[in-house]
């Protein structure tokens, strides 16, 4: 059985301006570094075999941070990056109608990622546990395919909210 820690990464300066992230860097706030000290701390007593994060920076920022005291081996992917919002990248959520743009990535395109990256995890990292530090929507829908729900169906992260999923 590979276990999995599903954690979305540190609060970021883009999500206090309620913007659509996608693809962006992204800032942690000092808010969000604290969060990710506080997920190294109260992960240190859980046995994890290694992280694997998204590539983005807010999640690799977040990574940085968890690992000062976890100190394990890291690993990246963009199959875990979060929703590619395309030509509405950077603006404010809810100034756009998300479904009037063909550049955004679909939530069934999203679903296919999500499991790609459940395949990768089971054949790459099996009987492994895993920290895997990632992005709200793309949790969500990870979770969603593993539990054989939608993405609606599956609560909001919250930053920094880590929870653990069993792979059989």
């Amino acid at each position: 059985m590979t276990t999995l820690y599903l954690s979305r990464h540190g609060e970021t300066e883009e999500n206090l301006a309620r913007i659509f992230q996608g693809c962006l860097p992204g800032r942690l706030t000092e808010r969000g570094r604290e969060q990710a000290i506080e997920m190294g701390k109260s992960l240190l007593g859980v046995p994890i075999d290694c992280i694997v994060s998204s590539d983005l920076q807010r999640a690799t920022d977040t990574v940085d941070l968890i690992n000062n005291t976890l100190h394990l081996p890291v690993f990246t992917t963009p199959l875990l990056r979060e929703r590619d919002w395309g030509e509405i990248t950077g603006l404010k959520i809810g100034s756009v109608n998300v479904d009037d743009y063909e550049s955004v990535e679909t939530v069934a395109a999203m679903t296919q990622r999500a499991a790609e990256a459940l395949h990768f995890f089971r054949t790459e990292f099996a009987g492994k546990r895993v920290l895997v530090v990632s992005h709200g929507l793309f949790m969500r829908c990870l979770r969603g395919v593993a539990e054989g729900k939608s993405i609606q169906e599956v609560e909001r992260w919250q930053n920094c909210q880590v929870v653990r999923l069993d792979l059989c």
